[in-house]
């Protein structure tokens, strides 16, 4: 099952590294909000024919709410602070940064007493210094005009934000109690990001191109397969790998991002970028080996 497990979480980050490129695209057309509240309604509805084969009694589970919602307001956090991210900067500097939440997921234990282990206050020095060279490298090895823009540097902090919200939710999902029937608690923690999406929306308003054919399908892959079936493939997963066994799989995702922004978006990758993506890789990697399973069941009970 472990095996199972495993691969499931490598199929995850494959779906998740496509999504930078094709937000990217989509993002600077449409708006944060508006993207996210169509994303997230059409997850929701895809799955709701599970409540088909689901007990009533499922409903009425202790915690169902709670976890669900508190799952939801993390996701949202991320996707937000990510979007808004990526209307400002490359999706190949996006899937780097967002890596970051690999890191984080150790460090966040300082909060509850957890002392890293030498090994990953290292991977924090490799992290900075990585996104030190993202922000900075080009300067002295050539980079683009992105890498020099201003706007970019905004993209690149809300994308860090992100990178912390993440890692909640990395932390968040692997600690869900076992009980809680998977449709509800999916249906509940993504109508929760749908629902903050739209109560959000006058705050960051956007253009709606109804018309648009590039449009729906941007939503309809986003909304069903890069949420409807991977978030509830993801919560399977993560009850059978611990927390950062699962972040360390999750270290491939801006691997896939920035080839799938090279293949589909063209996305020109510098020296800079390389040489600072490789050190936070790096950093993942040696976040996570090897390390003893990391516990806070108490967050979610």
């Amino acid at each position: 099952m472990t095996r199972r497990a495993d691969l499931s979480l490598v199929l995850i980050t494959i779906v998740w590294g496509s999504t930078f490129t094709v937000v990217d695209s989509m993002v600077k057309s449409v708006g944060t909000m508006p993207l996210l509240a169509l994303r997230f309604a059409v997850a929701t509805i895809a799955l709701l024919p599970w409540l088909r084969w689901t007990p009533r009694a499922a409903w009425q589970q202790p915690r169902l709410f709670m976890v669900g919602a508190g799952l939801g307001t993390l996701l949202f956090a991320g996707f937000a602070t990510q979007t808004l991210g990526l209307a400002l900067t490359t999706p190949t500097r996006a899937g780097f940064i967002t890596g970051l939440s690999v890191v984080l997921v150790p460090l966040l234990g300082l909060v509850w007493g957890e002392r890293p282990r030498p090994a990953q206050l290292v991977a924090v020095v490799l992290a900075l210094v990585g996104l030190v060279v993202l922000a900075w490298g080009g300067r002295w090895l050539g980079g683009s005009e992105v890498v020099e823009s201003p706007s970019s540097a905004w993209g690149d902090a809300w994308v860090l934000a992100c990178a912390f919200a993440f890692a909640g939710y990395i932390i968040a999902a692997g600690n869900t109690p076992r009980d809680l029937a998977a449709a509800p608690l999916n249906i509940v923690q993504l109508g929760t990001v749908a629902l903050l999406a739209t109560v959000f929306l006058p705050l960051v308003p956007g253009p709606l191109p109804w018309r648009d054919g590039n449009l729906w399908a941007a939503v309809l892959f986003l909304g069903v397969v890069a949420t409807a079936a991977i978030y509830p493939l993801q919560l399977w997963a993560q009850r059978w790998v611990s927390p950062t066994r699962a972040a360390l799989i999750f270290a491939l995702e801006p691997i896939f991002a920035a080839l799938f922004a090279w293949w589909w978006g063209d996305d020109r990758i510098d020296l800079a970028t390389w040489l600072g993506g490789g050190l936070m890789v790096t950093a993942i990697i040696c976040s996570e080996l090897p390390l003893k399973r990391f516990s806070l069941r108490r967050v979610v009970r």
